[in-house]
């Protein structure tokens, strides 16, 4: 008598697509810096924010929005107001995101600081508490909904922004990023993170990296790869069962800055990436779920065993990549 074949029924890999929601400063006008950074907007049309909130509700894809909140002492609280209410009237999740740059100049602040320094790993533990809570207050002036998950700017945290982020009660950072460790992420193990891990009661969900080429490695970026390597990782970390892909992208992500003649324009070839990759996405349930991360099952996230898994993306994903670059130069 044979025996029934036996099917294991495979799980879907998480997938996380998290907007670093900010304005660069790029321009000394900061009407300017809010037009290109949060709006996109450009001759071809508006292609920031709010056209990521439609593509995503087209594709019916979960996109977690970290949005910067400091910004708004040098612009006025419109920007911010609106980015909220629209990220929120779209049913998508708001995060928080801290550039610490942009206290400078600010004459008259609700705390004390010596100094403004770069990231926010830079300044002591009760100072890291002080400027994520009003952050996270700042965004609460305009959401109806707590904020679960954090990422620090530049990915400049330490250990003590996972200690502040417990003290202020927020769970999840995405903030650990691989090839940026020591300048200037500065949150140490003793492992490399590809899955996540509970330091000091925050449970880290790493940004995703992968090889591209020996004794190389890069971060999950939609600008920084082509489509083919991100399809690779997506596909590598499934096969080999993670618990998630982290991917980054910004509200600018495909807005071209020039400062030869002080402008900015479309990226199309960055757009057309991240359009494939939405379709893919939404192609592929199958194998892939976008979820927020209010979604996580805690549990889950912190007894998820798995060897540290470094995706390798194909030679040909990578040559795609050397020349979509060349081809965007101004």
């Amino acid at each position: 008598m044979q025996g029934k074949a036996v099917y294991r029924i495979q799980k879907k890999l998480k997938v996380f697509l998290t907007i670093d929601t900010e304005v660069w400063e790029f321009y000394q006008d900061i009407e300017k810096n809010v037009a290109s950074g949060l709006w996109g907007i450009t001759e071809d049309g508006e292609y920031g924010l709010n056209f990521q909130l439609e593509t995503f509700e087209k594709y019916n894809l979960k996109a977690t929005f970290f949005v910067e909140p400091f910004f708004s002492y040098h612009s006025g609280q419109k920007p911010l107001e609106t980015a909220v209410n629209n990220i929120q009237a779209s049913n998508q999740e708001i995060g928080l995101h801290i550039h610490t740059e942009w206290l400078s100049g600010v004459d008259v602040l609700p705390f004390d600081l010596d100094i403004v320094h770069r990231n926010i790993g830079d300044f002591d533990l009760p100072s890291q508490v002080t400027l994520i809570e009003h952050a996270r207050s700042m965004i609460f002036n305009y959401s109806d909904n707590d904020v679960c998950c954090f990422r620090a700017g530049n990915y400049g945290a330490d250990n003590n922004t996972l200690k502040a982020l417990h003290e202020v009660g927020i769970t999840f950072d995405s903030s650990y990023n691989e090839p940026y460790l020591n300048a200037p992420c500065k949150i140490i193990t003793d492992e490399i993170l590809t899955s996540p891990k509970s330091i000091y009661n925050t449970i880290e969900i790493p940004v995703s990296h992968f090889q591209d080429y020996p004794t190389h490695k890069r971060h999950l970026q939609l600008s920084a790869c082509s489509f083919s390597e991100i399809k690779d990782v997506l596909l590598s970390n499934w096969q080999a069962e993670q618990f998630s892909c982290v991917i980054v992208l910004h509200s600018f992500e495909w807005i071209s800055r020039n400062r030869k003649n002080n402008t900015h324009a479309l990226d199309k070839i960055c757009l057309k990436r991240f359009l494939k990759l939405c379709k893919y996405l939404a192609d592929n349930t199958d194998k892939f779920e976008t979820l927020h991360f209010k979604d996580i099952d805690k549990e889950e996230a912190t007894l998820f065993k798995s060897s540290p898994h470094i995706a390798k993306s194909k030679t040909l994903s990578t040559i795609k990549r050397f020349t979509e670059q060349y081809l965007r130069r101004p």
